[in-house]
């Protein structure tokens, strides 16, 4: 069941990136007036190791570097709600490649308030894809975490305002 929803969430995920790419309007500019974004993420979690789904929210701010403000860095907490009360706090390194998509890799640490073992180094990677309007940012983002005792993969929605 969780493997059709995933299924069937990658394929949503491709046709809106297909469909978005037959819009012509040229958004660099907009981009390139914004030096800094604060964003917000939320969507589903699938946990491999314990074959569970749970609800997860992230938060980021971002700076823009570079003319066309296709390069950045920022950070960013991680929050998700499960039995183990996982917390993630990592530094984004923030990568543009088209108008549209945009890749994140963020290594930091992980810790389970649940727990009082240590934290742990960790790496989220996502990749997602954004309609703009104006300021705001909207769209699916995927991403996918993992730790030494942790494997999980996202989809979810990713709201974001530039400033």
């Amino acid at each position: 069941m969780i493997i059709r929803g995933l299924g069937l969430s990658v394929f949503l995920f491709s046709a809106m990136i297909s469909v978005a790419q037959d819009h012509s309007h040229d958004h660099r500019h907009e981009h390139a007036h914004q030096i800094f974004e604060i964003g917000f993420s939320n969507g589903a979690v699938y946990n491999v190791f314990e074959k569970e789904v749970a609800y997860a929210a992230h938060i980021h701010g971002v700076l823009f570097i570079g003319e066309n403000r296709r390069y950045g860095f920022g950070l960013g907490y991680e929050r998700i709600f499960d039995e183990h009360q996982h917390n993630a706090i990592n530094i984004i390194f923030h990568y543009r490649p088209g108008n549209h998509l945009v890749l994140n890799l963020a290594p930091g640490i992980v810790w389970l308030s649940s727990q009082n073992k240590p934290v742990k180094p960790a790496m989220h990677i996502e990749g997602l894809y954004e309609f703009d309007f104006g300021r705001f940012h909207l769209g699916p983002i995927l991403g996918i975490g993992f730790n030494p005792e942790d494997f999980h993969a996202s989809l979810g929605v990713h709201l974001a305002l530039g400033f």
